[in-house]
C-alpha cells in the first residue's frame, strides 16, 4: 500500500522562503517588499543586544528576499525548489523568461537522463476475468426441469485474459515495445504477440509501426501515426492488414482503417471527428467539456450495425481523491444507462465500480483496480434482464465491502506504516532535527528582549497575549506514539503587529523564525493559547492552514460561563 511522502526531503532542505519572510505563495512583490521591511525592523543587528544570531537570521531573510524579488529567480524557486537555484543552468540571464528557464531547466535534465535510458523500462499489463452470475437473480432458467429445483447456483467464470507489455527506449525519440495477450472463453484459448516501434519526429509529431503474430497462422501490420497542426488541430490515422499463408498462397486483407481530426473549440472545450472504415464501418463526432470540477461529453455515431447517441457526465468531488459517473447510451440496438464511482486510495492506486443496466446487456456489475501500470478488471453479469434486484445487489454491495475493506483493514494499516516510516525518518535525521534544533533555540534567546516589550504593550492595551504555543506532533488517546513538541509562543508572540498575529495558508510553519520540525514525515499542528481583552482564548490549526487571530470564536471564557 502506498503512503504520503516521509518529508525526508522536506527536512534536509527546508528553507522556505516564503515561510521565512511569513508571506503567502501568491503574494505580490508589494507584499513581499512590506514583510521584508517589517522583519528587518525586528531583526536588524543594530536593533538586537544578540549581534551574532540577529545576524544570521537577519542574512538568511535578505537571501529569501532576494530571490523572490526576482521575477525569474522565483520561477525557478516555485517549481524546482531551493535546490533548483543551484543548478547548473548555464544562464542566469536577465532577458530570458521563466518560461524559457524551465525549458533550459528540463533540457540539461533530458541530457543527464540519457545516460540512464537504456536501462528503463516500462511496463504495464493488465488482468481481466469475466464472471456470468445470472444464475443468482434470474430464476427462470430451469422452470421447466425438476433436476435442477436442489441444485446450487453459483456463477460461472467465462473469460480470462491477461496482457503485459514492456517498453524499451533505444534512444530520445525512438522507443520499442513488447505486448503479449493470452485469453481463455468457455475453455478455449488463443494468444497473440505484437512487437511495435514508434519514432517521435517532434512534439507535434509521431509515428509507430506494429508487426504481431498470433495462433492462427496468421500475422498482422499496421502503421499508426499522429500529427499536430496548429491552431488546436490535430490528426490521428491508424491502417491495418492481416496476412495468412494457406496452402503456400500469401493472402493480405484489410481489415479496414480509422482516421480521427480534433480540434480545441474553446477553453476546456475540445472536439473530433472519427472515421472507421471495416465490417463495423462508421461516422461519429465527439464533443467533450472538461474542468478541474467536472468533465461532460457527447457522442453521435451513424454506422453499420448499429447507430446511437451518448451523453455521459463525471464530477470530481472537492477533495479530488473521488468521482461519479453517469452516462445514458440509446440506439438502434436499444438503451443502457451507466452509473458509478471512482476513489484514489493512493498515489498509485484507482479503484471503481460501474453498473450498467439496459437492453440488450440486462445488469451488468464492472470492478476495476490500476495499481501502479497494472489494470485489474472484472466484468460480472448479473442479470441477462433489467432485474431490480440485481441492480440493487450490484450498487450497494460494492460499497458496503469496500466501506468494510477501508475502515477495517487499509486505514489501519496506512496508519501503522506512516507512524513506522515517521520514526525512521526521525531516527535517520536526528543530527540535522538537532541542528536546526539549536538554530531555533538561539533565535528565541535572541527573541526575547523584543518580546517582552512587546507583551508588555500588548498587555497595557489589554491585546494579543499568546500564554502557551505548542507546535508538533499531538497524538489521540489510541495512538502508539509519543507526542513531539516545541514551545514556540516567543516566536509567535514576535509576529504580532497591532494586536493581530495572521499567517498565510500555503506555508509550512516549521520554516518560520524560531520554528524547527521536531517530528519530520509526522503531521504536525500548532495549538495556540492566549489573552485578549481580559478574556482566555485557545485554538488549534493543521501545519499549512492559515493563522487569523484573536477571534470571538476561540474564546474559552464565554464557553466555561455558559
Amino acid at each position: 500500500m502506498d503512503l504520503p511522502s516521509s518529508g525526508l526531503e522536506e527536512l534536509v532542505d527546508n528553507e522556505d522562503f516564503y515561510s521565512l519572510l511569513n508571506a503567502s505563495r501568491q503574494a505580490s512583490q508589494d507584499d513581499l517588499k512590506a514583510s521584508y521591511r517589517r522583519l528587518c525592523m525586528v531583526y536588524h543587528p543594530d536593533k538586537q543586544s544578540n549581534n551574532k544570531e540577529a545576524s544570521d537570521i537577519f542574512i538568511r531573510i535578505q537571501e529569501a528576499f532576494n530571490v523572490l524579488s526576482d521575477p525569474t529567480r522565483r520561477h525557478i524557486y516555485d517549481v524546482y525548489g531551493k535546490s533548483g537555484l543551484d543548478a547548473d543552468w548555464q544562464l542566469m540571464e536577465r532577458r530570458k523568461s521563466p518560461q524559457e528557464m524551465q525549458e533550459e531547466y528540463e533540457r540539461i535534465q533530458r541530457i543527464r537522463a540519457q545516460q540512464r535510458l537504456e536501462e528503463r523500462t516500462h511496463p504495464e499489463g493488465s488482468f481481466s476475468m469475466s464472471i456470468n452470475a445470472s444464475s443468482l437473480f434470474d430464476d427462470n432458467q430451469f422452470d421447466q426441469d425438476e433436476y435442477y429445483d436442489d441444485q446450487i447456483a453459483l456463477p460461472d467464470i467465462t473469460t480470462m485474459s491477461i496482457t503485459q507489455s514492456i517498453q524499451a527506449p533505444l534512444s530520445l525519440s525512438h522507443t520499442a515495445t513488447l505486448t503479449g495477450n493470452l485469453q481463455s472463453t468457455n475453455g478455449n484459448g488463443h494468444g497473440n504477440l505484437n512487437v511495435s516501434l514508434r519514432k517521435t519526429m517532434s512534439s507535434k509529431m509521431w509515428g509507430e509501426f506494429i508487426v504481431g503474430a498470433n495462433d492462427s497462422n496468421s500475422f498482422n501490420l499496421a502503421l499508426k501515426g499522429y500529427r499536430s497542426m496548429g491552431g488546436g488541430v490535430f490528426a490521428m490515422v491508424h491502417l491495418p492488414a492481416e496476412m495468412m499463408v494457406d496452402d503456400g498462397i500469401l493472402a493480405v486483407s484489410l481489415p479496414g482503417a480509422n482516421f480521427t481530426l480534433g480540434r480545441v473549440l474553446g477553453e476546456n472545450l475540445y472536439g473530433s471527428l472519427n472515421l472507421a472504415t471495416g465490417s463495423n464501418s462508421h461516422f461519429s463526432t465527439t464533443v467533450v467539456h472538461e474542468t478541474m470540477a467536472m468533465r461532460f461529453s457527447a457522442k453521435l455515431q451513424l454506422g453499420i450495425p448499429h447507430s446511437f447517441g451518448m451523453i455521459s457526465a463525471k464530477y470530481k468531488m472537492p477533495d479530488r481523491t473521488s468521482s461519479v459517473k453517469v452516462s445514458l447510451e440509446a440506439g438502434t440496438f436499444g438503451a443502457i444507462v451507466e452509473y458509478g464511482a471512482e476513489h484514489q486510495m493512493s498515489h498509485n492506486s484507482i479503484v471503481s465500480a460501474h453498473v450498467r443496466i439496459g437492453v440488450p446487456i440486462g445488469v451488468t456489475l464492472k470492478l476495476r483496480l490500476n495499481r501502479f501500470t497494472q489494470t485489474y478488471l472484472i466484468p460480472i453479469t448479473l442479470s441477462e434482464e433489467v432485474n431490480p434486484v440485481a441492480a440493487f445487489y450490484g450498487t450497494v454491495a460494492p460499497l458496503l465491502i469496500y466501506a468494510g475493506v477501508h475502515f477495517l483493514i487499509i486505514r489501519p494499516y496506512r496508519r501503522k506504516e506512516k507512524e513506522r516510516l515517521s520514526e525512521e525518518n526521525e531516527e535517520s535525521l536526528v543530527n540535522e532535527t538537532k541542528k536546526k534544533k539549536d538554530e531555533a533555540e538561539s533565535t528565541i534567546q535572541m527573541m526575547k528582549e523584543s518580546t517582552e516589550r512587546k507583551i508588555d504593550a500588548e498587555e497595557r492595551r489589554m491585546g494579543l497575549v499568546i500564554t502557551e504555543a505548542w507546535y508538533g506532533r499531538f497524538v489521540s488517546e489510541d495512538s502508539s506514539k509519543i507526542p513531539k513538541l516545541i514551545d514556540v509562543a516567543i516566536p509567535l508572540q514576535n509576529l504580532v503587529e497591532n494586536s493581530k498575529l495572521q499567517l498565510p495558508a500555503d506555508i509550512t510553519k516549521s520554516g518560520l523564525p524560531g520554528f524547527y520540525d521536531p517530528c519530520p514525515g509526522s503531521d504536525k499542528k500548532l495549538k495556540i493559547t492566549y489573552k485578549f481583552r481580559g478574556g482566555l482564548h485557545s485554538v488549534a490549526f493543521d501545519d499549512k492552514e492559515a493563522v487569523r487571530i484573536p477571534l470571538r470564536s476561540h474564546s474559552v471564557t464565554n464557553e466555561t460561563s455558559n
